[in-house]
């Protein structure tokens, strides 16, 4: 596992603790972040708009995809060149291609995130290197998803 993936795996493992610690009433040491973290008031969550699949897809992803993982992203590109439709099929080789060119705003592209991302519902795949979203994608479209 890299570095990168890591601390990435790290900070979602910090996020859930501090969340459950909420849900519990605070039952446990807590930092001083992850206090004011679970203190945060849920309606003054920035809100991430509806998507909008007519846009480019580089502004589509400049929009949806900050503050997502790879697997977020990755279902999230899934759901821009199936419009959002479930069964709608998607090359992998179309997916990589765009990343690569948004490698700036997605990072790099890693296969483990299409794992992943069908370990969480967002995406399935029938066949070899093609892939749809599920109902479920929207989720992704939540902070806290």
């Amino acid at each position: 596992m890299k570095q990168e993936e890591l601390i990435t795996s790290l900070k979602e493992i910090e996020r859930l603790a501090s969340s459950c610690l909420a849900a519990l009433g605070g039952g446990g040491r807590l930092s001083a972040k992850a206090k004011t973290a679970s203190k945060a008031n849920p309606t003054s969550a920035k809100q991430r708009p509806s998507p909008d699949f007519r846009q480019p897809i580089r502004h589509f992803m400049n929009i949806h995809a900050k503050g997502m993982n790879g697997q977020q992203r990755f279902a999230l590109v899934v759901a821009y060149f199936s419009k959002g439709k479930p069964e709608t099929k998607v090359q992998l080789e179309t997916i990589k291609s765009a990343w690569t060119k948004m490698q700036k705003l997605l990072g790099k592209f890693n296969t483990g995130y299409a794992v992943w991302a069908k370990d969480r519902g967002w995406v399935d795949s029938h066949e070899s290197k093609v892939y749809v979203v599920t109902p479920n994608w929207t989720e992704i479209l939540n902070h806290n998803a």
